[in-house]
């Protein structure tokens, strides 16, 4: 096990993106694809030095790893040729593939040596899924492969005078926004169950011992599956936010009844504050806040906050500054996703917020930019 100090890149041209979710059953990673999508990202990666996944890089709730990984064989290895040798990689987990450093994570506890806010991980000794997608995204021949958990810095504050920023998933966020997702609920049950205040985190251990049962089970459920039964939690949620925020019949009229009471059900019995006004601009909303708590709460004050884990790019034009100032006064970024996000996209097209193919360009000592590389097509999958 190797953490390199306090988690900082060396200053380089640096793209972000994120979720990814290569090996979804329901082929929604546009990525997998010798397409359109796949393209335009290969060819982007042609003019910078290092690529950053923050995050959900596979769907590894969808099945066993090694099915997923078979699945994303083909893309890893693309964007692996495209950096070549003289470029570099670095992968963020997510909550979709926690489980890829989840031994790295023991070994640290076992240790007794504390997470802290960004650390750099060398696959070669961190688990056998960091070093199976080193081997698939070109082993010794491809770019410099390192992993982050669970966040890094581009350049991190007092540095060489220009903007500090850090990136993350922000899965985190999930034990204090609003949202009653499956780990929202699990978060403040565990943390009931241990007698602690969801709301007063401040360390990853803190994050962590909330999220990570939720995790296990998700992880346990998916690799032991059969057949698609792993992701059919995944299509249900997806499905009834189709409804909730779009659908029509007699179905959709039931579910926006029913939720909300069941929402505030589940508030009265001591679950937490949570959002029962389900749309897309509560969502927005609870993301943001949730991501700027989640920041604060782990003291990350950098001039630039990047997060994926939304699926929602940002700032967008015509998007309220302010929902994009964090706590202490710094800029949050979400990098968006590469899945055609289905559901949120209803009604939606190219340059709106669920559109996929986003990406953040950090130049090497300069501020972050949001781009659009599929904003200009009306078909994702080319």
């Amino acid at each position: 096990m190797t953490a390199e100090p306090a988690g900082v890149l060396e200053a380089a041209d640096t793209l972000v993106v994120s979720d990814l979710h290569l090996g979804a059953a329901n082929g929604a990673d546009l990525l997998r694809r010798d397409g359109l999508a796949r393209r335009r990202l290969l060819e982007r990666l042609s003019t910078v030095h290092r690529l950053v996944v923050s995050g959900d890089l596979l769907e590894l709730r969808h099945g066993p790893a090694a099915l997923i990984l078979d699945r994303a064989r083909e893309a890893l290895a693309a964007l692996g040729a495209a950096l070549g040798p003289d470029g570099e990689l670095v992968v963020l987990t997510g909550n979709h593939d926690h489980v890829v450093l989840r031994p790295w994570i023991a070994e640290r506890r076992l240790a007794g040596e504390p997470l802290g806010v960004a650390a750099l991980i060398d696959p070669d000794r961190a688990s056998p899924l960091t070093r199976a997608i080193g081997e698939a995204v070109g082993g010794a021949r491809g770019p410099r492969l390192r992993f982050a958990y669970p966040g890094a810095w581009l350049s991190p504050p007092g540095g060489d005078g220009g903007p500090s920023v850090f990136v993350t998933h922000g899965h985190y966020q999930d034990a204090v926004w609003r949202m009653p997702t499956v780990e929202r609920l699990i978060a403040v049950g565990v943390a009931r169950a241990h007698g602690v205040d969801h709301a007063d985190l401040r360390t990853p251990e803190q994050f962590e011992a909330l999220l990570a049962p939720a995790y296990g089970w998700l992880d346990g459920m998916a690799e032991y599956a059969r057949g698609t039964a792993a992701a059919s939690s995944q299509r249900t949620s997806a499905g009834v936010w189709h409804q909730l925020t779009a659908g029509r019949g007699p179905r959709a009229r039931a579910l926006r009844v029913a939720v909300p009471l069941a929402v505030r059900a589940l508030a009265r019995a001591g679950l937490g504050d949570l959002e029962h006004r389900l749309g897309h601009e509560t969502l927005r909303i609870s993301g943001l806040r949730g991501m700027a708590r989640m920041l604060a709460a782990l003291g990350i004050e950098a001039d630039h906050a990047i997060v994926g884990h939304l699926h929602r790019a940002g700032p967008l034009p015509g998007d309220a500054a302010w929902e994009w100032r964090l706590e202490h006064g710094g800029r949050l970024w979400n990098s968006g996703s590469w899945v055609h996000s289905g559901p949120l996209l209803h009604g939606h097209g190219p340059g709106t917020p669920y559109w996929p193919g986003r990406a953040v360009h950090v130049p090497a000592g300069g501020a972050p930019a949001l781009e659009g590389l599929l904003d200009d097509v009306d078909d994702p999958w080319g």
